[in-house]
């Protein structure tokens, strides 16, 4: 049987729409100004690097999202070395965003593989609403909860809350970042333009 996500919203989110000079040290982890096929996976989007006339934003990366195609899971993930994402030395993961309409996405982190006690490797940080203009989101690490499901081991069916927060296995094992953007709009004649800037770790 498909696991089967249970999103888990999350209050603990930030957001804001003007830029200022930030002295916060940070771990960059998609720069968005170029593409790289060993790093990056997509799954029903094309994506391309672009120019914008926003001179915080000269380039950015933009994904396009057809929601005409049926069973489409559209999403935009990006690898990185195991282990960057230190809990003792990072306190957030913040990105720039914008969208030509209303098309919602979610952010994930991902282990490298499954904990020996289930088959989830993803956790949940938060969804979003695109955005005309850029905005800068920031998730604390605290918000990203494991993603609860449901699977079949030796015959029986294991049924997983979700919720839990991340431990030090899994901070030491997560190797991806995903924008997971908005089933719900599968079927529909909406083709979705959604751009992200600046992929960042925050320092304490």
């Amino acid at each position: 049987m498909p696991l089967k996500k249970l999103f888990l919203l999350s209050a603990s989110l930030v957001a804001t729409s003007a830029f200022a000079a930030d002295t916060a040290k940070v771990k960059v982890i998609d720069a968005c100004d170029r593409i790289d096929p060993k790093t990056s996976i997509l799954a029903d989007v094309k994506a391309k690097v672009v120019p914008t006339n926003d001179p915080d934003h000269r380039r950015a990366l933009e994904l396009s999202i057809d929601y005409a195609k049926p069973g489409s899971y559209p999403g935009y993930m990006k690898t990185f070395p195991v282990g960057m994402v230190n809990p003792k030395k990072y306190s957030a993961v913040r990105f720039w965003y914008r969208s030509n309409c209303a098309t919602g996405f979610s952010v994930e982190l991902f282990r490298d593989t499954p904990r020996k006690d289930d088959k989830l490797t993803w956790f949940y940080g938060g969804n979003f609403t695109g955005k005309e203009e850029w905005v800068q989101a920031t998730v604390p690490l605290e918000s990203f909860k494991r993603v609860g499901g449901k699977f079949w081991k030796n015959g029986a069916q294991v049924i997983l809350p979700g919720g839990d927060p991340i431990d030090d296995d899994d901070y030491a094992n997560i190797l991806k970042i995903k924008f997971t953007t908005d089933i719900n709009r599968r079927g529909t004649a909406v083709v979705g333009h959604l751009m992200f800037d600046a992929v960042e770790l925050v320092e304490k």
